[in-house]
This record gives structure tokens, sequence and C-alpha cells, in this order.
């Protein structure tokens, strides 16, 4: 449920997301990384409710679903499509292989390069992996760290609320990363 009750009191977790929103906004607004699943939809309408300045980027991958072009297109048509420099197919050819669940060159070229030298926004959950929920605290920020998050991963075990992505040059807040997919659906299902 979005308002839970704890021992501490009534947690309510939108506003707790819009709370974290405000919180970090930088003066150039953030970059939000959206794909049009739930998870990113949630995380376009909560920057909306929290009116921060934001710009939301879809990045194409060649082989993206129609529909999915589409969906995008007709509810959310300020979102901004970024081309890639090669196309997946380009890719399979340069690297002589398709890409794997371990060798996701793909994500590197054609989803992750957005947002370089800016806050980037994601609907990144713990709960969308087992080892994500219990391995890092809330907040955790130590550009000194020796396991300091290097690429931005979608499928790291121990991603956190906020985030730094050297090699790209950008930080990454994850406002939702502490919701259930049941938060989600609710969420989105409140707000038609």
């Amino acid at each position: 449920m979005l308002i839970e009750i704890t021992l501490f009191g009534v947690h309510d977790k939108v506003q707790t997301a819009i709370d974290r929103l405000r919180l970090y906004e930088p003066p150039d607004g953030y970059y939000v990384a959206f794909s049009g699943g739930k998870d990113s939809q949630t995380i376009y309408h909560l920057c909306k409710e929290a009116g921060v300045k934001f710009d939301a980027h879809y990045n194409l991958t060649t082989v993206d679903p129609p529909e999915l072009i589409y969906f995008i297109r007709q509810y959310y048509p300020d979102v901004i499509f970024v081309r890639p420099e090669f196309s997946m197919w380009q890719l399979i050819v340069k690297k002589q292989m398709p890409p794997t669940r371990i060798a996701r060159y793909c994500c590197d070229k054609l989803k992750e390069n957005g947002g370089q030298r800016r806050f980037v926004v994601t609907g990144v959950r713990w709960e969308e992996s087992a080892k994500r929920k219990n391995s890092r605290a809330m907040l955790e920020i130590n550009i000194h760290s020796k396991d300091k998050i290097m690429l931005n991963n979608d499928n790291a075990d121990n991603r956190r609320l906020v985030e730094t992505c050297i090699t790209k040059g950008k930080h990454i807040l994850n406002p939702i990363i502490d919701w259930t997919e049941d938060d989600v659906w609710e969420y989105l299902n409140s707000r038609d």
C-alpha cells in the first residue's frame, strides 16, 4: 500500500518520493530515463506532481516493439526520443555475438549514454531483485568508495537511492527504490 502504518506512524510513500525529488532537484532539472514501462510512468508522474523541472528521454534500441513507441508518442508526447549511433544489428556484427545476460554491451551502447553530466532519475526498485532489497542502505554517497557503482546497470544488486556513475559522469536518483510492484500499480491506477 502507498500508505503504511509503522511503529513510527503513518508513512506516505508518494509524499516520500515527491520529497526525494524536491530535495535533490538540480538547477538544470532532472534527466528522466523513460522506458515506457510502469516504473518509468510512475517516475514521470511523480516528477509532475512534485513540480520539479525535468525532461524525459527514451533511448531507442532499434529493436523496440512498435506498440511501445506508439504508446509513448500517444500518452507521453513530450518524451524525447534519442537515436543511437549504431543499431542493435550493427553492434551484433561489431561484437561478433548477440548480447547476453552476462555480456550486456547493448545496454551500455543503446540505453545508458543519456544524461551525462546530469542528475538522472530512474524507476529502479529493490523488489526487482532478491538481493537488492537487503544489500544497501537507503542513502549512501561516498565517491571514494571502492565498491561504488560504476555503470548505470539496472540489474546491479546493490542499487541505492542516490548513486554516482563515474564512467558516465552523472548522479542517479531512484525515488521509488523502496516501492513494491503493487505500490506502482496502485499509484498509476489512482492517477488514471
